[in-house]
């Protein structure tokens, strides 16, 4: 959960237009369901590899990168992207995470194409890639905490979903009117969410069950090994030029 590069409009532009790239394969993760995808894995419970995340961005494919020079930019733009979603937030002055982009009208944010419900879906991936070591660490005394906070951030994620978490809303109200105020929790979702997994990464640090350090480097040398998690030399996988 260390930062080590700033995410910039150049880094985003980078994988907006990578991962929209015809040449992904399919079911390739939009920048926005990126986004979602690794908010939740910088802010779990323990840290997670590049070479155990990157696959999942492109559906366990090679993510065909033409050379070495783009394999490395955008590399280089994701580890951003990641160190961006784990930068610690404070509460209601902090932007929020990038592709987080909220339409006006509350119920234009479950078409499919909103970016908004695409960062839902990212994160649900995510946070369920990672459930069982949230239930592992996680006390039963805040499961309604928990539940709140992950409804608040999954509820745009699909239509279904959303009209089934109306369906158990304790307030009576309109669906549209849940919606809303969904999206004014959304901001303090974000902060909670982030805040419980920073803090029992750290508890968990201080009590020895894991070392603590900076995430990966960025650069990749040509013999390393491929961050996406096939096993080759980089030079022999996605460094291939």
């Amino acid at each position: 959960m260390t930062t080590i590069a700033h995410f910039t409009k150049a880094h985003e532009s980078t994988l907006i237009h990578f991962l929209s790239s015809s040449r992904r394969p399919k079911e390739t993760f939009s920048f926005p369901q990126s986004s979602g995808f690794l908010f939740s894995i910088a802010n779990a419970p323990e840290m997670i590899l590049p070479s155990e995340w990157m696959p999942i961005i492109f559906n366990n494919e090679d993510g065909q990168y033409e050379s070495q020079e783009e394999a490395s930019r955008v590399l280089q733009a994701m580890m951003a992207l990641f160190n961006e979603c784990g930068r610690e937030r404070v509460k209601g002055k902090e932007p929020l995470p990038p592709g987080c982009a909220i339409r006006p009208q509350p119920l234009d944010n479950l078409d499919a194409d909103a970016p908004l419900s695409q960062w839902a879906r990212g994160f649900m991936i995510g946070h369920d890639y990672l459930h069982e070591i949230w239930d592992d660490c996680l006390p039963e005394s805040i499961d309604e905490e928990v539940g709140a906070i992950l409804m608040a951030l999954t509820f745009f994620a699909t239509p279904t979903l959303a009209e089934s978490y109306h369906k158990l809303a304790k307030e009576p109200g309109s669906f549209e009117h849940l919606a809303q105020t969904i999206l004014k929790i959304f901001p303090d979702a974000i902060h909670e969410y982030a805040l419980l997994g920073r803090t029992i990464f750290q508890a968990r640090c201080e009590e020895g069950n894991f070392p603590q350090g900076p995430v990966g480097s960025s650069k990749i040398g040509r013999n390393d090994p491929c961050p996406c998690g096939s096993g080759k030399k980089y030079k022999r996988c996605c460094g291939f030029n």
